[in-house]
């Protein structure tokens, strides 16, 4: 049934609409809230996010995406739904080996056994989109083969059907519509989990991204094999490793912590604060780390991109709460379209210069869990109670940063993200002074050469003035010679049109048949040329004014 187009989107829009009743319902019964009130609405959408969860399993597809997607929207959805969804990302179930060994002999057209000395009998893991299987080529090499489930890509594209219609119910009858871009979100995600399910995309994306960090020798990213990759397969190398928050792993390999933190923290900041595509799904277990303390990036089926403009204005923005400067942090949030129309420019200053400065009156030295925790507590306060949206354009960006700032702190709980910081803010600083000068320079420049530009068409105009001047007196009698001929023609149609139909009336009262076709014509002639020169006159009065 799952396979039905119909009985997907009755699921998935059905379960929305109940959504969507029950939370009416409540807000209906509760006018006054108090501390049960709340527990109640908490449970209310726990019990939501937990049937979500449920038949997202079930039916997968894009349910399972745009629950991992949903849970990082904590300018949208209340904290308790998105602890439900938070590990979503792992209770992906697996598809029977047969069914992917079928897909991988269609896709090479061949036998198995004619690339690969040997298959695991079941993936090394699970994802929404492919399963990760570990095998051997003849030559020895041990890959990683990726291989897309069955029939994945019509069941995405069947949910993107119940998906309009939900974002459509929502921005009709809800005040999700009123805090986000839903008709741009919903392309975001066409277009970022439609390249997610073309593995050659993925193939390239990852090359990009070898041919990005090649010279840092910190990074590393695995080899693709393109021979054996297609648009449902990816053959990429094998590396022995774990995830970068395995804990024991790291200790047993003696690996520093702190260093692999600054490490991280310096790439999360050149791919995300650098114009360019970026990494938009770095979660823990898309980042490896080797016995030997080298981290490796895989999976980049999940990929955005952010442009030069963009880019600066983040910078900007994170200068303002560096150096403190509120009022540059409150315009950078405007001209990247954070803020609604509506927003308290004056207000939201002030409740951001209280807010970082009680942080950092804790010190931000040692950001343990608890605080990180309290902080991202207060930042969805912020969002949902004050005009302030995230862009759709900045939806996977922002998902990017979240979660690279929770793989943060696990890696290194001491992590001193302001002392890291520092040295790549100088570094914006210097290159941001450099830039400004070169246009202020720019600017100076073109300012004193303004009045040499218009000499010519200043001595031009001044030698033409007399002409010109003729020209429209002359302009200026015709129009008024022709306004008082369309004019003088319609009140003579006008005065025309009433002789003749007081003379219809006469004739018709005399009962003179020559009269009654005479005035008669005479009337309908006169109503034409009324509405003829009316129309005439009308256009003419536009176009002149134009």
């Amino acid at each position: 049934m799952k396979q039905l187009s119909l009985y997907r989107i009755t699921v998935i829009v059905s379960m929305f609409i109940k959504f969507i009743f029950q939370v009416y319902m409540f807000n209906k019964k509760n006018k006054n809230w108090d501390t049960t009130t709340y527990e109640a609405w908490e449970n209310l959408l726990r019990k939501q996010a937990e049937e979500y969860r449920i038949k997202a399993i079930k039916l997968q597809g894009l349910l399972i995406k745009v629950g991992q997607f949903l849970s990082t929207r904590a300018d949208i959805f209340p904290q308790a739904f998105l602890e439900e969804l938070t590990d979503l990302i792992d209770q992906v179930p697996p598809v029977p080996v047969e069914v992917s060994k079928r897909i991988l002999k269609k896709e090479w057209n061949r036998e198995i056994d004619d690339i690969l000395l040997n298959l695991s009998n079941k993936p090394v893991a699970s994802a929404s989109i492919g399963e990760v299987y570990k095998g051997t080529l003849h030559n020895g090499q041990e890959v990683a083969i990726k291989i897309q489930r069955h029939d994945i890509d019509k069941i995405i594209k069947k949910d993107f059907k119940a998906l309009r219609i939900v974002l459509w119910i929502a921005k009709k009858f809800t005040t999700i519509g009123k805090k986000a871009d839903l008709s741009a979100l919903y392309k975001e995600m066409v277009i970022t989990i439609s390249d997610e399910l073309n593995y050659e995309k993925e193939l390239k994306n990852g090359q990009y991204f070898q041919s990005r960090f090649q010279e840092n020798k910190k990074i590393y990213i695995p080899q693709f094999y393109e021979e054996y990759s297609t648009k449902r397969v990816l053959v990429m190398e094998w590396i022995n490793g774990a995830k970068i928050t395995d804990i024991p792993y790291l200790t047993k390999h003696h690996i520093d912590r702190e260093k692999v933190g600054k490490e991280l923290f310096d790439f999360f900041v050149e791919q995300l604060l650098d114009y360019g595509t970026f990494h938009a799904d770095p979660h823990q277990g898309n980042i490896l780390i080797t016995k030997t303390g080298t981290i490796v990036l895989i999976d980049f089926g999940m990929i955005g991109f952010v442009d030069r403009h963009d880019t600066l204005m983040l910078r900007q923005m994170i200068q303002g709460f560096v150096l403190k400067d509120y009022q540059l942090i409150i315009k950078q949030l405007e001209e990247l379209g954070f803020l609604l129309p509506h927003a308290n420019k004056r207000q939201l200053q002030t409740i951001l210069k209280h807010g970082v400065e009680a942080y950092l009156d804790e010190s931000l030295i040692a950001l343990d869990q608890a605080l990180i925790e309290r902080i991202f507590d207060d930042l969805q306060d912020l969002v949902r109670n004050q005009p302030i949206q995230l862009p759709a354009e900045y939806a996977f960006l922002g998902r990017a940063a979240s979660i690279a700032l929770g793989v943060l702190t696990i890696v290194d709980p001491k992590i001193d993200f302001i002392e890291l910081g520092k040295p790549v803010v100088q570094k914006w600083l210097n290159e941001s002074n450099g830039e400004q000068e070169k246009s202020f320079q720019y600017d100076l420049l073109k300012d004193a050469a303004k009045p040499l530009l218009h000499v010519p068409k200043n001595l031009n105009q001044w030698l033409e003035a007399p002409k010109q001047q003729l020209e429209q007196s002359e302009r200026q009698q015709w129009n008024s010679y022709e306004q008082a001929r369309k004019l003088l023609v319609t009140v003579f149609s006008f005065i025309t049109f009433i002789i003749s139909f007081i003379l219809l009336f006469i004739s018709i009262w005399l009962n003179h048949t020559f009269l009654i076709y005479l005035s008669l014509g005479s009337t309908i002639i006169s109503i034409l040329l009324i509405i003829i020169f009316t129309a005439s006159h009308s256009r003419w009065v536009k176009n002149n004014h134009r």
